[in-house]
C-alpha cells in the first residue's frame, strides 16, 4: 500500500526523523504517527486487533439465523436475467 507525499517540506522531515532515529523512512512515519496518537490519549490499533474484530463480527454474523437456504447462485437467478440485467 502506498502513500504520496505531496510536501516537499514534509517529505524531508520524514527522512531528516529517519537518519536521527536511524530507522526506515516507513518506521519513521509510523513511530511519529503511533506518538500522535498516544499524546492525543488514543492507542493506535494494531491491523491484527483489526483483523480480530472483522473475524468476530463475521462469527456474529453466521451465527444469525438464516431466513432462506438458497444459494448465492439461486438468489442471483431469482434476481438478474441471462444478461445480467436485473429482472
Amino acid at each position: 500500500m502506498g502513500i504520496s507525499i505531496k510536501r516537499a517540506e514534509t517529505e524531508a522531515l520524514a527522512r531528516q526523523v529517519a537518519e536521527a532515529t536511524g530507522v526506515s523512512l516507513t518506521d519513521a512515519i509510523h513511530n511519529a504517527l503511533a506518538d500522535t496518537l498516544k499524546a492525543l490519549g488514543l492507542e493506535p490499533q494494531a491491523q491484527t486487533d483489526r483483523y480480530a474484530e472483522i473475524e468476530a463480527w463475521l462469527r456474529e454474523v453466521d451465527a444469525r439465523p438464516r431466513i432462506s437456504d438458497k444459494t448465492a447462485a439461486e438468489i442471483d437467478a431469482e434476481l438478474y436475467d441471462e444478461q445480467g440485467l436485473p429482472r
